[in-house]
Order: structure tokens, then sequence, then C-alpha cells
């Protein structure tokens, strides 16, 4: 416990020390605010679009597509690695296509998604969900493929069905493999949000970020950095919560 709160401590005074140190660069001339900003600079620009509501509609926007892209990455990951990993007709059939994504650069295909998909929502979610699911789904097949074949038979031997071998032995033993592709997939999936928000639509946090710095407004660009930054850690530390609740129920 001591430890622990030393750690804490120690990281939270390299923080502020740093945080100071940057304010008093930029006021005492050492750094120019108009290029690096300064946390005085930042903390106005925050207040000024909380007020405005700029920042909450960027934030639910991003959220959003964020929720849908990931969330679909999931579900479809899950699915098609639990398929390619049970039947190998499936993987056969499957895979190059899996591969074909993964090892495409989707930034050269981005023109491409906005004349397919148009300029906006549909297009930064397709990029959120592209960039997630491979790795999900990957990690779901190699789940499978990793499960004890013992086990699949002993559940067979005890007059167990082919659905209690997959419930009772395949998806509790897949679980890790399935959370480390999750992992993976959710900084990708928060990746392609801002990366679509960026070059292909006019409204989240990534958008903001581009329009701001196009404006020369560096404490300005801070703010959605900064408040994609502390997404990014929740919805982690979030997953390893989830994580941690999982592995018991595959420990049970």
């Amino acid at each position: 416990m001591n430890e622990k709160f030393a750690q804490v401590a120690l990281g939270a005074l390299g923080f502020i020390l740093l945080i100071g140190a940057w304010e008093l660069a930029a006021r005492n001339g050492l750094a120019n605010p108009v290029v690096v900003s300064s946390p005085a600079r930042i903390a106005a620009a925050f207040a000024r679009q909380w007020a405005s509501g700029d920042l909450f509609a960027d934030l639910e926007t991003s959220a959003i597509e964020f929720a849908i892209g990931y969330g679909l990455a999931i579900v479809v990951g899950v699915v098609l690695g639990l398929a390619m990993g049970l039947n190998r007709i499936a993987e056969y059939c499957i895979d190059p296509f899996i591969w074909f994504i993964y090892a495409s650069p989707l930034i050269a295909f981005y023109p491409l998604l906005i004349v397919w998909l148009g300029f906006g929502f549909v297009t930064v979610v397709t990029v959120a969900f592209l960039l997630s699911f491979v790795s999900i789904a990957i990690n779901a097949m190699a789940g499978v493929h990793a499960v004890d074949a013992s086990h699949m038979r002993a559940v067979l031997a005890f007059g167990g069905t082919r659905r209690d071998v997959i419930f009772k032995v395949i998806l509790p033993s897949s679980v890790p493999h399935i959370l480390a592709g999750a992992r993976i997939g959710l900084g990708r999936a928060l990746h392609g949000v801002v990366l679509g928000e960026m070059f292909g639509s006019n409204d989240g946090l990534g958008y903001s970020i581009t329009r701001y710095a196009a404006q020369l407004k560096t404490a300005d660009v801070f703010v959605p950095l900064l408040t994609l930054i502390v997404l990014g850690v929740a919805i982690n530390q979030a997953s390893a919560l989830l994580e941690g609740r999982l592995q018991s129920w595959k420990r049970a």
C-alpha cells in the first residue's frame, strides 16, 4: 500500500513539476507561447470551449463513433474468429480477407472510403471498425486453436454436447486471447476515430485538432488532444477492470 502510494505521489509530483516548468518557460520567454502554448492558456481555452459547448459536442460525437465502431469490431471480430477457429473451411475462406485488411495501408484507401461512404459519420465509424476488428478476430481464432483438445474430449466422453464443448471449454479458455485482441483493438479504434475525423468529418475531437491547428490556435489544439488522452486512459482502465471480471469467470 505504501509502495503504491509512493508511486502515485512521485508520479503526481513529476507531473506538477513539468507543468510548472512549462508555465515558467512560457512566461519568461524561454519558450514561444504561440508555438508550445502554456498550461494557463490551455486552461483558459478549455474553459472557453466548455462554456461554449463545443468541447462537449465534439466529445459526444467522438464517443458515439468510437462506441459504434469498436462495438461492431468486437461483435464481428469475435464471431469471425470463433468461426475460423471452429471450422477449417470458414478459416480458409475468411483468412485471406482478414490478412488483406491487416496488411493493407488503410490510409491509402481513405479517399475511396469517402467516395463510397460519403464525408462524415459513416466513414469515421468504418475506419475505426477496420482498424480494430482484425486484431480481435485473429486473437479469437488463436484462442480456439490454443484450447487443450483433451478437455474437449473429456466433456464429450461424459455425455456433453457440442454446445457444452463450446460454452464450457472453448469460450472460457479463449477469454485471455480475446481480451488481448480487444485491448489492442481498443487503441486502434480510437486512432481510427481521430484519423477519420481529421480527414473526413466536420465535427469531433479529431476535426477540432485539425481546425484549431490550421488557425494556429495552439492552446485550443491542446484541449481536444488532452481530452482524447484522458478518454483513452479511462477506456483502457475500464477494459482492465472488465478483463479482471472475465478472467475470474474463466478460472471459475
